[in-house]
């Protein structure tokens, strides 16, 4: 159950087996990683399977869940030290292999990067082993900045992920959303549910949007939920997947939806939340529906060079979804696409919207800091300039780069790879349209 992501059957099967056997090792493991996708506290999550790994030492996998964990809730030199001891239990598990690499940063080659180099060449792994081995030395060698070598192993890991993803779909429902907006054939607004207010950040992944979310979730009155499947679902049910029938809601419809989704939203926040924050970044193609539910609502885009994120993107192993991020085509025509439905909303939709762009964010921490807080409807507050102390778990990629003090070391990383990159450049429209795309981002902050 676990393994098919089907999280409340594991936990709650985890738990029965724990009711009959309380030592039974796997049960532990399996009810604190299931939790842990639930959502419940984390600390309580790690405590399951250090339980378990103390019953059964020997059990790599078991060190590789508790270094998964301790990741997500900020303490990197734990996970470090758990996805070592899986490897050194375990020397061929490619997937502790790849999790230690997403949280440090290696200056050189080390006896670790020589073995994985001896398993990558013995011919003995599966292709989802290799897949985690291939993403995990590309990061190595980008960090040590051998960008022949890191761009090697990210297309082979790319080539070896090939998730699926319906590119002419994509193409007529985005037409579809844009053609939509610029006809103002948008749905009914249903009035402003009771209870906080929300705020979504969209933009592409990889563009910044966890930051931002960390930002604003060191604020006292705010309740930051990550990324949540939420919209996705109340879009799947009033419409289908069909954006056009979005406009034939009525209102209260679109009332009684936006009540329960506040409700879900607000579940477990403090009685001081005043604003709801969901970071999901596809919700870019669906903003004429939160402006139908929610007409108090506020969208943050999050704007990065197109190169750098497209950059980013292929770099990243993506657990489920994001299935475009896997070849330079479908990435590129992805990048464009998000920035065209966004101007459509942009000109169509009546909600309040911020421009947010990282390159200004790393550069002015303080002062885009203070606009986007501003923005929120929130009065400033300190805890805001320091996003690395956030310490929600965090299941999403960035988990490593947002515990670090914010930084410009990604800015402009595009520039050493931009020869690997025609194909992913001329899927955005050519290098006018970067170009052309990079100065708006910058004028919008």
């Amino acid at each position: 159950m676990l393994a098919a992501r089907r999280f409340d059957d594991a936990a709650r099967l985890a738990r029965q087996t724990l009711l009959r056997h309380p030592e039974n090792a796997s049960a532990l493991v399996c009810a604190g990683m299931a939790e842990w996708e639930l959502g419940y506290p984390v600390e309580a999550c790690v405590a399951l399977v250090e339980r378990a790994v103390a019953l059964a030492p020997h059990a790599g996998a078991y060190r590789h869940n508790l270094g998964t964990l301790q990741a997500s809730m900020g303490d990197m030199a734990g996970a470090y030290a758990s996805f070592a001891a899986a490897l050194r239990l375990r020397p061929d598990d490619t997937v502790a292999f790849y999790a230690l690499t997403q949280n440090h940063r290696f200056r050189q080659p080390d006896t670790l990067v020589e073995d994985m180099l001896a398993l990558y060449g013995s011919g003995m792994l599966g292709r989802t082993a290799l897949e985690f081995l291939c993403f995990g030395l590309a990061k190595v060698y980008a960090d040590m900045g051998n960008r022949a070598r890191a761009m090697h192993f990210c297309i082979e890991a790319n080539w070896l992920a090939d998730r699926p993803y319906d590119r002419d779909r994509e193409r007529k429902r985005v037409q579809s959303l844009i053609e939509t907006a610029r006809s103002t054939s948008l749905p009914p607004t249903a009035p402003a549910p009771p209870g906080p207010a929300p705020l979504f950040i969209v933009g592409m992944p990889r563009s910044g949007t966890t930051l931002a979310e960390a930002i604003l979730a060191r604020h006292p009155q705010v309740h930051a939920l990550g990324e949540t499947p939420l919209m996705g679902q109340v879009e799947h049910a009033l419409s289908g997947g069909d954006p056009v029938r979005l406009a034939g809601l009525d209102r209260a419809q679109l009332a009684s939806r936006a009540v329960h989704s506040i409700r879900a939203m607000a579940a477990n926040a403090p009685e001081t939340t005043r604003l709801l924050v969901d970071k999901t970044p596809d919700n870019a193609f669906r903003i004429s529906l939160i402006a139908a539910l929610f007409p108090n609502a506020r969208i943050v885009h999050m704007r990065r060079h197109p190169l750098d994120c497209g950059l980013s993107n292929l770099f990243t192993r993506f657990t489920t979804g994001q299935g475009f991020a896997f070849r330079q085509t479908d990435l590129g025509e992805r990048i464009r696409q998000t920035a065209d439905v966004m101007a459509a909303w942009k000109v169509s939709v009546p909600l309040r919207m911020l421009d947010l762009s990282y390159e200004a964010l790393v550069a002015d921490p303080e002062g885009q800091s203070r606009r986007l807080v501003a923005f929120a409807g929130l009065d400033w507050d300190d805890a805001c300039l320091t996003p690395e102390l956030d310490r929600r778990q965090i299941h999403t990629a960035s988990q490593w780069q947002v515990r670090q003090k914010i930084n410009t070391d990604s800015v402009g990383r595009f520039v050493g790879y931009r020869e690997w990159l025609p194909a992913m450049i001329e899927a955005m429209g050519g290098e006018q349209w970067v170009d052309n795309e990079a100065a708006d981002q910058l004028r919008a902050a």
